[in-house]
């Protein structure tokens, strides 16, 4: 290439390069295009045996108010080793790609002109080789250039900055005016704030950064690569049917190797020497090789979930959803796989460095045989649901993931989840939000135990054991006393102790003696003052050990305190409420309050008093309730906790806007309406027990059974199949249709058991009655039935035919209702109990 008289030659028209800068585009993403290019000469060096010391880019952004006076730049600035006069001229030429499509971030040309033009109307170029005596200045203005119609533009060769030796600056300013379509490309990006744009650009070069290789720095600042917050690879869970399933897969693997031009990239097949397209013998062997990681983060969420796929060190896709979790069949439906119960947890981070991207970076070519391949590889060519077609042939990463953690059902180690043990429900129950902000905040303190999973771990096992009664034994008579009493409240053995301040004494008293019983000396070297029972409020004088008003020990907390209260209690997100607000009597709301629920882990017991009650609130800025759902009002009058909520908050709206209690609003301002509002705004859908959410439980559970028959059975699957009426093998083969799934595969289906899935509901029902056995002792339902060392004979017969008829009418209760599809309220309500019944005791 030659140069004549020291210009560039810009040849597109530049109103064709003015209209490509409102090609639609992020302004995270315009920047990205221009440190896309900082990198790749990082990537250039390396390829050349250059090496440079503490590789560096630095962005810096203008000030908001800089902007609304028209001034201030973006600088973007790498100590890479710069370029030629040549080079230059290819890298700002509009529709030029110089760089390596294969090895290279950036393109420069095209993505570089309009990332810089949407952002700027003027943008210098300042580069210099180590070598070189001076350092090559060259502006592209565009106002200029469509004003002269010149195709050239002017360089000039300058001194050398002291603070460039060898590198490349990108100058951009002179911002564009109101009216323009990118008037306000340059301020949005400002906005977001250099804390965002480090966080963001710390997650689109996580994998570049995490090498410590190559720094980054917005506004002097450094961006901190992204980690995700996933389980060991150690970890798993247990399914019946596809066994152990580790909570992450990694891998690196070449699915296949192409022929490619390395001057057009076009694809060359093995019998020829040069490129069909241009001529050149420059062939390169190009790997279709995926790199990376899928795994389960340790908790789940709306949004916060899906898999980074990155080219080249740049994440193009972040979280990529639809790709992954949903699938089009071949008459073009598209099924929404995952998640199921609307928060997801599978992530991950896939490097696809052959697959082909467009232009301007936003994501890959989906119609490219390259990405097909790799989806096929990375979760396979059907639905992830096992009952679809071609399903029990997906042997994929994503789709052995989604076998194991799927939903969040059981909280502990049977779906991997942080949680703990309700003792009213006897079962696990998640741990709140606010809790998991918390272990994730430490997470990203990288603290131990929380960056790496053990402290998470711990709540996941803790979920599965039932706490321990909080009660220590007297080793004097054995008696049981609360785990704080330094005194048998029995025998009056000391329990927790300390020694005696009287060195002539030094015996062993309780740890709240404030003098010792031996030897009569205070125990506290300072004037000893009366005391306020913290559980009564009495008053009492210095030396008494016990309340003279209630009897407690001195120093005892209160058991209905907001602080003890909170100490022995787990939040439920399902309970609580934030930002409460109803619409009032008078048309207006009611201001917001947090309503935050605590569920106990012992009775609430107010002092002097023998019996609990149901819940305590505390109403200030925020109303407070902690709620003992062991107690009578919940297991034997059946009242849910949530309507005892709205009437605390009912109660607390009702009184703030006491106003309304006129004559004009007194029949619509009462708390039974507030109460109704409020069950109504939050837990509706919760409450509401329809006939529709029954069914679709209903359907829900008998999947399930389906599944695990498809393994209880396979060993008499062909006899249950010979078994079947001609009315069930008619709905069989419908089922199987309506799922499109081939009837012809009915012949292999007997055999290994597959054609239980599509049965209907009468027919499980009809399998229970002749296989019984198959359906207790662990396989359906983890009850005893032919295991009992204890029974034998009539006797054990007699149990199994009352156990057999238990289970047997709840199946016909819930079966019906899907058959016959009953309205009725109270045989909903009979149908909900009884599927509530089936469901508690299905094994794990």
């Amino acid at each position: 290439m030659t140069l004549n008289n020291n210009f560039f030659d810009f040849t597109p028209d530049p109103k064709v390069l003015i209209a490509l800068t409102h090609t639609p585009m992020m302004p995270l993403d315009a920047l990205c295009e221009i440190v896309d290019n900082a990198i790749d000469s990082f990537t250039a060096a390396k390829l050349m045996g250059i090496k440079i010391e503490s590789p560096l880019i630095s962005v810096e952004l203008p000030k908001l108010s800089e902007l609304n006076k028209d001034t201030g730049k973006i600088r973007v600035r790498d100590n890479g080793p710069g370029l030629s006069a040549e080079m230059a001229e290819r890298a700002i030429k509009a529709g030029f790609s110089g760089n390596n499509p294969y090895d290279s971030l950036g393109l420069f040309g095209m993505g570089f002109n309009i990332s810089t033009g949407k952002l700027g109307r003027s943008t210098r170029l300042l580069t210099a080789r180590k070598d070189d005596s001076s350092a090559i200045d060259v502006v592209i203005n565009l106002d200029h250039i469509n004003l002269t119609k010149s195709y050239q533009l002017p360089f000039n060769r300058v001194d050398k900055p002291k603070e460039l030796q060898s590198g490349t600056v990108i100058e951009i300013d002179q911002w564009w005016p109101e009216g323009n379509a990118n008037s306000h490309f340059v301020k949005r990006l400002v906005q977001y704030g250099a804390a965002t744009v480090r966080s963001e650009l710390g997650r689109r070069y996580a994998s570049i950064l995490r090498k410590r290789e190559i720094r980054l720095l917005i506004n002097g600042e450094p961006c901190e690569p992204f980690e995700h917050c996933v389980w060991g690879p150690s970890r798993f869970v247990e399914r019946r049917i596809h066994g152990r399933i580790p909570a992450r897969f990694d891998f690196d693997q070449t699915i296949g190797t192409q022929r490619r031009c390395a001057n057009c990239t076009a694809l060359v097949s093995m019998e020829n020497l040069e490129c069909p397209s241009c001529g050149s013998s420059n062939i390169r062997s190009i790997e279709e090789r995926i790199k990376g990681w899928v795994g389960i983060q340790r908790f789940d969420s709306n949004t916060e979930y899906g898999v980074d796929l990155i080219r080249n060190g740049r994440s193009i896709r972040i979280a990529e959803k639809s790709a992954f979790f949903e699938f089009t069949d071949e008459f073009k439906k598209t099924v929404k796989d995952y998640p199921i119960d609307g928060a997801g947890r599978i992530v991950g981070e896939i490097h696809l460095n052959h697959v082909p991207v467009d232009f301007l970076k936003q994501d890959f070519q989906r119609s490219s045989p390259e990405w097909q391949r790799a989806m096929s590889f990375l979760r396979g060519d059907s639905s992830l649901q096992p009952t679809k077609p071609n399903a029990d042939k997906n042997d994929s990463f994503i789709y052995k993931l989604y076998q194991g953690y799927r939903r969040v059902r059981t909280p502990g180690r049977t779906d991997m989840y942080m949680g703990y043990f309700d003792k009213e429900s006897n079962k696990p129950e998640r741990l709140s939000r606010s809790d998991e902000q918390e272990f994730y905040d430490k997470f990203l303190q990288r603290l131990p135990g929380y960056y790496d999973d053990a402290e998470w771990w711990k709540k996941v096992e803790e979920a599965d054991n039932p706490p321990l009664e909080e009660l220590i034994e007297c080793p004097g008579c054995s008696a049981q006393n609360p785990k704080d009493y330094d005194m048998c409240i029995v025998c009056g053995h000391v329990l927790i102790e300390k020694t005696c301040l009287n060195p002539d004494c030094r015996r062993e008293i309780p740890k709240s003696a404030q003098s010792c019983p031996h030897c009569g000396i205070s125990q506290s070297p300072k004037m000893e003052e009366p005391w306020t029972c913290q559980v009564c409020g009495g008053r009492n004088r210095a030396n008494d050990l016990h309340c003279n008003s209630c009897g407690e020990v001195k120093g005892r907390e209160n058991p209905v305190s907001l602080e003890y209260m909170l100490a022995n209690s787990n939040k439920s997100d399902e309970l609580s409420y934030p930002g409460c607000s109803i619409q009032l009597a008078d048309g207006s709301y009611s201001s917001p309050i947090n309503v935050d629920v605590y569920v106990t882990t012992h009775a609430i017991i107010p002092a002097g008093k023998k019996e609990g009650i149901p819940l305590i609130a505390f109403k200030d800025q925020e109303i407070i309730i902690f709620v003992d759902r062991m107690h009578k009002v919940f297991k034997s009058f059946r009242v849910r906790a949530e309507q005892l909520i709205a009437a605390e908050v009912a109660l607390y709206i009702y009184d703030v806007n006491r106003r309304l209690s006129v004559k004009q609003y007194q029949g619509e301002h009462t708390l039974t309406n507030i109460e109704w509002k409020i069950l109504n705004a939050r837990w509706a859908n919760k409450l509401e027990d329809n006939s529709d959410k029954i069914r679709e439980e209903i359907i829900s559970f008998f999947v399930l059974i389906k599944e695990r028959l498809t393994i209880l059975l396979e060993g008499i699957s062909v006899d249950v199949y010979n078994e079947l009426t001609e009315e069930q093998i008619k709905n069989l083969v419908n089922n199987m249709l309506n799922n499109g799934v081939d009837i012809s595969l009915i012949g292999e289906m007997k055999n290994n058991g597959q054609f239980i899935i599509y049965l209907d509901e009468s027919a499980i029902t009809d399998i229970f009655k002749k296989y019984s056995e198959v359906f207790f002792d662990g396989g359906i339902w983890d009850v005893s039935y032919s295991r009992s060392a204890e029974l034998s004979g009539d006797v054990l017969i007699q149990a199994q035919l009352r156990i057999r008829s238990l289970y047997m009418n709840c199946l016909n209760d819930i079966t019906d209702f899907i058959r016959f599809r009953i309205p009725e309220p109270g045989i909903a309500l009979k149908t909900r109990l009884s599927l509530e019944y089936l469901q508690q005791k299905v094994s794990k």
